[in-house]
C-alpha cells in the first residue's frame, strides 16, 4: 500500500494575471491535505473519494484505455480530478509500453469544513497532485517534482483549459513560490503524454522564496464556496484591452518578490496592499464579484489593526488572509475578534515547507 499526501494553498499574489500564459503570482502551501492511498487490485480499478458525501467509481479497460463503468461512460462530477489524473498516469505507461495493473485508490481531504463545503485552498489541485504521485510510486515510473507537476497540469487543463497550475506548483512543491504561468494551449497540441514531459512549456518558471520571518499571516474563511472558474470566466471578452493590469499585477509581483527575498516586512505588506487595490479595480471594470461584503469586512478589520489584508484567490467568498507583525499578538488577536464578529472564521493554518529542486 503506498500512501501520498500534497498540501493545499493559499494565492499571496498575482490572481487573475496569472491566467494568461507567462504572467506571475506568489502562492504558499498550507498545511491541509488531500491524501491519496492506492493498493493492487485483483479486479477491476476502483476510485473511491470521501469528498462530495464520498463514493465509488469503478473503471475498465476499452482497448488500451481506461475508462468508467458507468452507463454512458461519463465521469461523475465528484470524481473528475481523480480519473483525470489516473487517466493520465494511465496513458503514460501505455505509451512507454508497460503493463497497467489495475488497483484501488482512496482520496481523503481536511481541506473543508466537516459539512462538506471547501474552504478555497485549492482541494482540486491537491487531490489531482497526490493521485499523481501515488500511482506513479505505485507504477514505479521515478517522477520527479516537475514531471508530477506537468502531469497533473495535463490532467487539470484535460478539465479546466484556463487554470494556472499556481495551485498545481504549490501542492507540488510546497513553501512559498514565485510562480510563472506556462501557455496551456501549447501544451495541450503535443501527441502523447511523454512527449508533453520531454517538450518545452512556453512560461514556465517555478521557484522557491523564503518564508517571511517577521510577519504572521492570518487566514480567515467567509463561509461561502467560491467557483474558481465561473470567477475567471467572468473575464468574459478576451479582446478587451488588459495590458495595464497584467503589466501592474507582474510589477506587484515582482516588487513583492524582491520584499519577500529582503524578508522587509514593510515592503512586502505594501505590496499585498497593491495587489489588493487591483483586485478591487479589477472588480469594479468587469463586475466580477471578487470583493464579497465579508471579504471587504476581513479586509476593512485587517487595516483597522495595521495588517495588510486582501482576497486570496479568485474571490467571492473563499478565504482572505492578512500579514501581520509577528511580535504584535495584542493586534492579532483584535483581529481574530473583528473577524469572528463579522462572520469570518479564523483558520489556523502554517506553511507546508518547500521540498525538492526547482525549474
Amino acid at each position: 500500500m503506498i500512501t501520498c499526501r500534497a498540501p493545499g494553498k493559499l494565492f499571496i499574489a498575482g490572481e487573475y494575471a496569472v491566467v494568461q500564459p507567462g504572467h506571475r503570482a506568489v502562492l504558499a502551501a498550507i498545511d491541509r491535505y488531500a491524501t491519496a492511498t492506492v493498493r493492487a487490485a485483483e479486479g477491476d480499478t476502483t476510485l473511491r473519494s470521501e469528498l462530495d458525501g464520498g463514493g465509488t467509481l469503478s473503471c475498465r479497460r476499452d482497448g488500451d484505455r481506461l475508462v468508467p463503468s458507468t452507463v454512458d461512460s461519463r465521469v461523475p462530477e465528484a470524481f473528475a480530478y481523480v480519473f483525470a489524473a489516473a487517466e493520465v498516469i494511465d496513458r503514460l505507461i501505455v505509451e512507454r509500453g508497460a503493463p497497467a495493473r489495475p488497483f484501488h485508490l482512496t482520496i481523503s481531504t481536511d481541506l473543508g469544513d466537516t459539512d462538506g463545503r471547501k474552504f478555497g485552498l485549492g482541494a482540486s489541485a491537491a487531490v489531482t497532485v497526490a493521485t499523481v504521485d501515488a500511482l506513479g510510486q505505485f507504477h514505479r515510473l521515478d517522477l520527479s517534482a516537475m514531471d508530477r507537476y506537468q502531469l497533473a497540469m495535463l490532467a487539470t487543463i484535460s478539465i479546466n483549459p484556463r487554470a494556472s497550475g499556481g495551485d498545481i506548483a504549490a501542492s507540488t512543491w510546497g513553501g512559498w513560490l514565485a510562480y510563472r504561468s506556462p501557455d496551456r494551449e501549447h501544451v495541450a497540441e503535443h501527441r502523447g503524454v511523454d512527449a508533453a514531459l520531454h517538450a518545452p512549456w512556453p512560461g514556465l518558471s517555478v521557484r522557491p522564496l523564503p518564508t517571511p520571518t517577521g510577519l504572521a499571516m492570518q487566514v480567515g474563511w467567509t463561509g461561502v464556496p467560491a467557483s474558481t472558474p465561473k470567477l475567471v470566466a467572468g473575464l468574459g471578452d478576451r479582446r478587451r484591452d488588459r495590458s495595464a493590469f497584467l503589466s501592474d499585477s507582474d510589477q506587484c509581483v515582482e516588487r513583492l518578490v524582491d520584499a519577500l527575498e529582503a524578508d522587509d516586512s514593510l515592503a512586502i505588506q505594501l505590496e499585498i496592499r497593491r495587489a489588493r487595490a487591483l483586485l478591487t479595480e479589477l472588480d469594479a471594470t468587469d463586475r466580477l464579484g471578487i470583493m464579497t461584503p465579508r471579504l471587504q469586512a476581513l479586509c476593512d478589520a485587517g487595516e483597522a489593526v495595521g495588517a495588510a489584508a486582501k482576497p486570496s484567490g479568485a474571490g467571492g467568498g473563499d478565504c482572505g488572509i492578512a500579514l501581520i507583525e509577528r511580535t504584535r499578538a495584542a493586534a492579532i488577536t483584535e483581529l481574530t475578534d473583528r473577524w469572528v464578529s463579522a462572520g469570518i472564521r479564523p483558520l489556523p493554518l502554517r506553511i507546508h515547507p518547500c521540498e525538492g529542486a526547482r525549474a
